[in-house]
C-alpha cells in the first residue's frame, strides 16, 4: 500500500522560502549593495576595494553558517525525535558560542589590521580605501553572525514569517544608510561599512523582540553547560561536523577569490580587477535564488529523511533542481542579453571598460546552471547526512578546480584562463557528482555475496521505500474521508499480520485523525500519515500545519463521542507530540502481542 501525497511538504516548502531567501539576500545583497553604490558615488575605479575585502566576509561567514545550518538542523532533528531539552541545550550552546566567536573576530581582526589588510590587497593604489572599508566592515561581525545564526533556528522552529520581517528591515536600513552616509554624509568607504552593521543591528532588535514575544517559540535559553562540560563539547562538536561540510564553501571561496585576485593583479591589469570585481559581485544575484532554494529544501529534507520518508525527500529534491536550474537560466539569460543592466547599476559609462566588462559577464553566465546544481546538492547530501561527500564536493567545486585551473592557465592565457578555469570547475564538479549518483545506485541494485541477497536499492542515495514495511498517505480534516482510509489501512495490516494489530493500529488511527480534525474545527487541513512495521511494533507518525492535537492531554472540549486522547493513552505503548518545523508532529508506537 502507497499513496504518497505530496500537499503538506509543498506548502511547509513554499512557506520556508521567501523567509529563507530574505536570509540569503542578507548575506549576499548588503555585499552587492556596497559595491555597487561605491561604484555609482565614488567611482568603479574604487569599487575594487570592496571586493578586495570579500575574503575576510568568506571566514566570518564560514562560522555564522557552520553553527546556523549545523545548529538549527540538530535542533531540528531532535524536536522531531520529541528530545525537546536536546533542542534547547543545542541551540543555548550554539548561540552563546557564535556570539563570541563574532566578538572575538572583531577584535583580532582589528588588531592584526596593519597585516590583514595588506594581504587582501596587493594593488598599492587601492590599499587606503581597502583599510578604510575594512576598519569598520569587521567591527560588525558580532551582529552579522548574531542575525545570521539566529535567523536559521527562527525559521526552523515555525517562525519564518517573522524572519521575513527582520531581514526585509536588515536590507532596507542597510540601502537606505548607504545613500545617506555616502551621498549626503560624504563618509565615503567608512560610510558603506557602517551602513552594513547598522542594518544588521536593526533586524537583530526586531527579531529577538518578534521570537521572545511568539507563541509558536520552542527554543528556551538554558545554560549551556548545565549538563556538564562534556556535554557541552560533545554539541558543538556535532554542531561543527553537521554544518562544516556546507558552510566550508566560505572557506574555499575566500581563498580562490584571493588566489584570482592576486593573479589578476600580478598577469592582468587593472580593467581586468574591475571586470572580475563586477562578475563576482554580481553573481551574488545569483546565489540568493540558489541559496533560497537550497536551504529551503535542507531541513525539511533532513527532518523527513531522518523520520524514513524517503519518497517525500526525492520529490522535493526533484522539484528542487527544476527550479535551482531554471533560476540559472533567467539569471544566464539576464547576464548575457541585458549586461547594461548590470553596468548601469555600477555606474560604468566609459565605453571600453563598458564593452570589456559586458563580454566578461556574458562568458561567465555559462557557469551559473553548474554553479546552482552544485550547490544544491551539497546542501541534500549534508541534510541527508552525507559529510564526507558534501566536504568532497565542496573541495574539489570551491577550492581545488578553480585554484589548480586558474594558477595553470592564468600565467599563460591571462584572463581568459581565470574565466576558462571558473566554468570548467562547475562542469567538473557536476560531472562529478552525476557520476557518483548513478554509480551508487548501480552498485545498490548489485549482488550483495556476504548476505546472499541483493541489497535495498538506493536512489539519490536514500532507499526506495520498502513497501512491504511502510504504508505512507495524506488525508484531509473529513471525518467520512478518515473512516474510509483506516478501514483501508485495517485491512492492509490484517493481510499482513494479525487481526488484533489491525484492530488497534485502526482505532489509534481513527482517533488520532479525528481529533486533529475536531480542533481544527471546519479549517480543511491536510495530515501526512506514514506506517511503518517491525517485528515487534506498528510506529505511526502523523504530521500536520493546523491546531495542534496533543493526544497526551485530554481535553473536553474536543471529545466526539469519547475521549480520543484516552482512548489512545489505553493502547498505545508509547505516544510522543511535539513540533517539528513549524509542523504538529505525533508518534504513536503499538505493541504487536502475539
Amino acid at each position: 500500500m502507497k499513496e504518497i501525497n505530496y500537499s503538506l511538504i509543498t506548502k511547509k516548502y513554499r512557506e520556508f522560502f521567501f523567509p529563507v531567501l530574505l536570509i540569503a539576500m542578507s548575506k549576499y545583497l548588503t555585499t552587492f549593495v556596497d559595491s555597487a553604490l561605491v561604484s555609482t558615488f565614488l567611482g568603479v575605479e574604487r569599487m575594487p576595494a570592496v571586493s578586495l575585502c570579500f575574503p575576510v566576509v568568506c571566514f566570518i561567514s564560514l562560522f555564522h553558517g557552520m553553527f546556523g545550518i549545523g545548529g538549527s538542523l540538530i535542533a531540528a532533528n531532535a524536536c522531531a525525535d520529541h528530545d525537546r531539552d536536546k533542542g534547547n541545550r543545542v541551540f543555548s550552546a550554539t548561540m552563546t558560542v557564535i556570539v563570541l566567536i563574532g566578538v572575538l573576530t572583531a577584535l583580532v581582526g582589528t588588531a592584526l589590521r596593519s597585516v590583514t589588510v595588506p594581504l587582501l590587497c596587493g594593488e598599492p593604489s587601492l590599499l587606503e580605501d581597502a583599510e578604510t572599508y575594512y576598519s569598520v566592515l569587521v567591527l560588525g561581525f558580532p551582529f552579522m553572525c548574531l542575525l545570521i545564526s539566529l535567523s536559521y533556528f527562527v525559521r526552523t522552529d515555525g517562525c519564518p514569517k517573522l524572519t521575513t520581517i527582520a531581514m526585509l528591515i536588515s536590507n532596507a536600513v542597510n540601502l537606505l544608510m548607504d545613500c545617506v552616509l555616502m551621498k549626503f554624509c560624504g563618509m565615503g568607504m567608512e560610510g558603506a561599512a557602517a551602513a552594513t552593521i547598522i542594518g544588521y543591528l536593526c533586524g537583530i532588535l526586531f527579531l529577538l523582540a518578534g521570537y521572545i514575544k511568539s507563541s509558536k517559540r520552542q527554543y528556551r535559553f538554558v545554560l549551556p553547560f548545565s549538563d556538564g562540560l562534556r556535554t557541552l563539547f560533545a554539541d558543538i562538536k556535532n554542531v561543527c561536523v553537521s554544518g562544516f561540510s556546507t558552510a566550508s564553501v566560505w572557506l574555499y571561496l575566500m581563498i580562490s577569490v584571493q588566489v584570482m585576485n592576486s593573479l589578476i593583479i600580478a598577469f592582468g591589469d587593472q580593467a581586468g580587477l574591475q571586470a572580475f570585481s563586477v562578475c563576482k559581485n554580481s553573481v551574488n544575484l545569483c546565489y540568493i535564488l540558489f541559496l533560497g532554494i537550497a536551504q529551503t529544501l535542507s531541513p525539511i529534507a533532513g527532518v523527513y529523511a531522518h523520520s524514513g520518508d524517503y519518497d517525500r525527500v526525492r520529490f522535493m529534491l526533484k522539484r528542487s533542481i527544476r527550479y535551482v536550474l531554471g533560476a540559472a537560466a533567467l539569471m544566464g539569460l539576464l547576464f548575457a542579453l541585458f549586461p547594461d543592466l548590470i553596468l548601469l547599476l555600477y555606474g560604468v559609462d566609459d565605453p571600453q571598460s563598458a564593452e570589456y566588462i559586458s563580454s566578461c559577464l556574458r562568458i561567465y553566465a555559462l557557469a551559473f546552471p553548474g554553479l546552482g546544481f552544485t550547490l544544491l546538492m551539497n546542501y541534500y547530501f549534508q541534510a541527508i547526512r552525507k559529510q564526507k561527500l558534501s566536504t568532497g564536493v565542496t573541495v574539489l567545486e570551491g577550492l581545488i578546480l578553480p585554484v589548480g585551473l586558474a594558477c595553470a592557465l592564468t600565467p599563460h592565457f591571462g584572463m581568459s584562463g581565470i574565466w576558462t578555469a571558473l566554468i570548467a570547475s562547475e562542469v567538473g564538479a557536476v560531472l562529478f557528482i552525476l557520476i557518483y549518483l548513478r554509480h551508487d545506485r548501480l552498485k545498490s541494485r548489485g549482488y550483495d555475496r556476504q548476505k546472499s541477497r541483493a541489497p535495498e536499492e538506493r536512489v539519490f542515495l536514500l532507499p526506495k521505500s520498502d513497501d512491504r514495511r511502510l504504508c505512507g498517505f495524506s488525508v484531509k480534516t473529513d471525518i467520512p474521508e478518515i473512516v474510509e482510509k483506516t478501514k483501508e489501512v485495517s485491512q492492509y495490516i490484517e493481510d499482513r499480520t494479525d487481526h488484533r494489530t489491525a484492530v488497534i493500529t485502526c482505532l489509534a488511527l481513527e482517533e488520532m485523525l479525528t481529533g486533529i480534525t475536531m480542533a481544527n474545527n471546519d479549517r480543511e487541513e491536510i495530515i501526512d500519515v506514514m506506517l511503518r512495521e517491525t517485528e515487534t511494533d506498528v510506529i505511526i507518525s502523523l504530521r500536520d500545519m493546523g491546531i495542534g492535537f496533543n493526544p497526551l492531554v485530554r481535553d473536553k472540549s474536543l471529545s466526539y463521542d469519547f475521549d480520543n486522547a484516552q482512548v489512545l493513552q489505553s493502547i498505545a505503548s508509547e505516544i510522543r507530540f511535539d513540533l517539528s518545523l513549524g509542523m504538529n508532529d505525533t508518534m504513536i508506537r503499538l505493541s504487536r502481542k502475539k
